[in-house]
């Protein structure tokens, strides 16, 4: 356990950062499944809808610490790929 000043503060702040993390990861795995629910039942203008907040939500992330960027253009480009099969499995 921490005993010092400095390390009970770095404690508290790792906490705080580890909740604006969590909840920046949740929002975007629960928009992330929104749009792909939407392409799912044919709705392609709410996915995009839906992909456009995505993409902003990964972009703000990988800004700071939460994401790493390649992993925020890796999840962009997964989210693109998968609306793109489903629109184009539905035209077919």
């Amino acid at each position: 356990m921490e005993r010092t000043p400095s390390t009970m503060k770095r404690h508290r702040q790792s906490l705080v950062r580890r909740d604006r993390n969590r909840a920046a990861k949740s929002k975007i795995r629960t928009f992330t499944k929104k749009a792909v629910a939407a392409a799912e039942a044919g709705d392609f203008e709410s996915a995009a809808k839906f992909q456009k907040v995505v993409q902003g939500l990964v972009d703000k992330a990988a800004k700071g610490t939460v994401l790493h960027k390649n992993t925020a253009a890796r999840k962009k480009s997964r989210l693109a790929s998968r609306i793109r099969t489903l629109r184009d499995g539905a035209q077919a």
